[in-house]
């Protein structure tokens, strides 16, 4: 979740000084980021991610943001394959039909923190999965999961899993409108840059999001009580792709440096980036008196329960690919 479904990446482009060499030598990579300027993942992760890429190349590779994204949230991959930019990232919630298998990432009850979650969703993903070749016509560089979903809502506090029957939440689909799905409520698919209008005039009672999101869409106003969920009640996977000719036509060297700074790196500072956000939007959010229900174990066996069906549907499509999908679930909550 994001602070706008589609917004510019800041008034002015972000470039950042290297060391002076010819221009002959550089390689300009353009960052197309669909988040305002200020949001964590661009100042806590790309910022600093192409600063130490510069650096460490002495300026053979530098870094342009460019002044506004080259597509819609949902067009960003093949926008990125198709050379319109050569870096983005995306949220496989908005293409969740063709990333079947990075659904694990998203399950409830999983972890406590981003950071947790997504090195661990790289480790196991990497290892399993990267055969299948999901993110086909791309170098993905890594992917991360923001922190845990919880239930927000207007009118009645969610005590019990029990009370989310029958009330309309908006989601933004994927793993949220599937939980939404399975707890008994009536999924309402919309942007989140409509989520206070769908509150304020009771289209809706309430939303699934991470704290962040609450205080980034600005949604403090017209929310009550929030549900917090140990292990959370889902997650949104993403992933930082680059394009592959662009990749491709960097020197050995400096693809060994792209890729000393992505993977488990790179996931670990996007985590962390979440984790950060979420406890800064936690405080806001209980000092403007919005009433907390911690999850109790009741409330964590009936969302247990009535997921299953969610898991079970991943696992038997893990063990159609002539892997153990239980086996590699079960080795992501260890991890």
């Amino acid at each position: 979740a994001f602070r706008h479904w589609f917004s510019v990446a800041g008034a002015a482009a972000l470039s950042f000084a290297a060391a002076v060499v010819p221009a002959a030598a550089q390689t300009v990579l353009t960052i197309s980021s669909w988040v305002p300027v200020t949001h964590g993942l661009n100042k806590d992760l790309l910022q600093p991610g192409a600063q130490k890429i510069e650096a460490e190349t002495q300026g053979r590779v530098k870094f342009r943001f460019l002044p506004k994204a080259v597509s819609s949230p949902p067009a960003s991959f093949d926008a990125i394959r198709d050379g319109q930019a050569d870096i983005s990232f995306i949220s496989h919630s908005h293409l969740a039909n063709r990333f079947p298998l990075i659904e694990f990432v998203s399950l409830p009850l999983v972890a406590d923190t981003a950071t947790a979650r997504s090195v661990a969703a790289w480790r196991v993903y990497t290892k399993h999965f990267a055969k299948f070749d999901e993110h086909k016509g791309v170098k993905l560089l890594t992917i991360h999961a923001h922190g845990p979903g919880m239930s927000f809502t207007a009118r009645k506090p969610v005590r019990q899993a029990a009370d989310l029957k029958g009330q309309k939440i908006r989601v933004g689909g994927g793993m949220s409108l599937k939980m939404a799905e399975a707890m008994g409520a009536s999924p309402v698919v919309k942007p989140p840059k409509e989520a206070f209008e769908l509150l304020n005039g009771g289209v809706v009672d309430g939303i699934f999001f991470p704290a962040e999101s609450v205080t980034s869409f600005k949604l403090t106003g017209a929310l009550k009580y929030m549900t917090t969920v140990p292990g959370g009640l889902y997650s949104d996977s993403h992933a930082v792709i680059m394009n592959q000719k662009k990749f491709d036509s960097l020197s050995k060297a400096d693809q060994q440096i792209v890729e000393r700074f992505s993977g488990e790196f790179m996931s670990r500072m996007a985590g962390e980036s979440w984790d950060r956000a979420d406890r800064a939007a936690m405080k806001e959010l209980k000092d403007a008196g919005i009433e907390e229900t911690r999850a109790d174990a009741r409330f964590l066996a009936d969302v247990q329960a009535q997921t299953a069906t969610i898991r079970n549907a991943w696992i038997a499509l893990v063990d159609g690919k002539g892997l153990s999908g239980k086996q590699i679930l079960d080795e992501f909550i260890k991890e």
